[in-house]
């Protein structure tokens, strides 16, 4: 016969169960009560990264951007003087060419001017036999009137001597010396010719032509220099150095030209002053070319002046700008000499040891701790915040191991 299993009673167990619950509450009590508590802790004030950029004092000039077209100091529509046909044209006188002033472009028919010329040296001979003979005549009357001894009035003098005859006769060579010089004038300029060195830019005749002194035969232009208008503000006249150059600024390169004059009157669309520059030989070889009507950029040189030269984007619009000193932000009010598009020209008004911000921060305050890129600082929390992320690296790569 199997004995009985003997199991516990009802009461046993739940006083197990008790037990071993009241264990388990008394550990968890002791291990939530029996750890460290974390304590408050200040975080470390981090300064922010900055860019900065030192602020020197030295001689600079101001300048003032602006721009302008190339205009031809020297344009002429050259037109005959004289009537008459195009006998021939030069092979060169194309549009485009280069040619020499006095350079003949054109010839008229010549038959016509040299039958007046012929004409007119014809009449001058008549005019002088008619001279000679009329002082012979008039010496005649003076050895008459010398033997005759008459008593006369001065006016019946000079008429018995043949005083009016001979200043006529006089009088009728010099109309035809007069006349002859014309028609040898007109004769010359049949030649339509250069008037400077320049470049032809239209043509309008061929031969067979018949032109007139209202034709315009040829548009030229000059190459011996060219003038640039351009326009600046009237703040600058009083800086604008007139003995400095300007420069020019065109697609392939830059060229220096002379400053001439300040124009009386001022641009009627916004009131500006105007300045006149010129271009000496604008189409010089080895140089860069600058045509006629070409718009180039220009640069106006000022005045030299002791000044602290900053980007313009820099200077607030309340004329101050940001530095860092000792590693703290500081607005500073310094006095602006002049303010161009690109950079702005500062007096006094900055301390030493200033350093201009160069970074556009939001909310920024005045005492703001900064550190510069490069400095010690910076150098040191870039090291400490390399050193964090290696051994962020190395811990958990143990992790990964285990």
């Amino acid at each position: 016969m199997i004995a009985a299993e003997h199991k516990p009673s009802g009461p046993f167990v739940w006083l197990l169960i008790l037990a071993i619950l009241l264990a388990g509450g008394a550990a968890a009590w002791a291990i939530v009560y029996s750890a460290p508590k974390p304590q408050r802790v200040k975080p470390p004030v981090q300064a922010r990264l900055v860019d900065v950029a030192p602020l020197t004092q030295e001689a600079s000039r101001p300048y003032w951007l602006t721009g302008g077209a190339a205009m031809a100091a020297d344009s002429v529509s050259l037109a005959a003087q004289v009537a008459g046909r195009v006998a021939w044209v030069n092979p060169q006188a194309v549009p485009g060419a280069a040619l020499a002033r006095g350079t003949v472009l054109a010839r008229l028919e010549s038959a016509d001017f040299e039958v007046q010329v012929a004409q007119a040296e014809a009449a001058l001979v008549q005019a002088r036999s008619e001279l000679a003979i009329e002082k012979g005549q008039s010496k005649l009357a003076e050895e008459e009137y010398a033997i005759a001894a008459s008593r006369l009035s001065d006016e019946e003098r000079a008429l018995v001597l043949r005083k009016p005859q001979l200043a006529a006769a006089q009088a009728a060579v010099s109309v035809a010396e007069a006349n002859l010089r014309q028609a040898r004038l007109e004769q010359a300029r049949s030649e339509l010719k250069m008037p400077f060195d320049g470049r032809i830019s239209q043509r309008a005749v061929s031969v067979g032509s018949y032109i007139t002194a209202s034709t315009a035969a040829f548009e030229l232009v000059g190459t011996e220099r060219v003038w640039i208008e351009v326009k600046v503000p009237r703040n600058f006249l009083p800086w604008l150095d007139a003995s400095a150059m300007a420069t020019l600024s065109v697609a392939q390169g830059e060229r220096q030209a002379r400053i001439l004059n300040v124009l009386p009157d001022v641009a009627d669309a916004d009131r500006q002053a105007r300045v006149m520059l010129e271009l000496a030989d604008p189409m010089a070889a080895g140089q860069t070319p600058v045509l006629v009507n070409d718009y180039v950029d220009v640069r106006l040189p000022g005045r030299s002046i002791a000044a602290t030269v900053i980007e313009s984007r820099l200077l607030n619009d309340d004329g101050s700008v940001w530095v860092v000193n000792d590693s703290k932000l500081y607005r500073r009010q310094p006095e602006v000499i002049f303010r161009g598009r690109e950079k702005v020209w500062l007096g006094s008004g900055l301390q030493d040891g200033d350093q201009l911000l160069l970074n556009r921060i939001d909310s920024v305050t005045e005492g703001l701790l900064v550190r510069t890129r490069g400095s010690a600082d910076s150098e040191a929390a870039n090291s400490e915040a390399a050193a964090n992320e290696a051994a962020g690296s190395k811990a958990s790569g143990s992790g990964a191991e285990s």
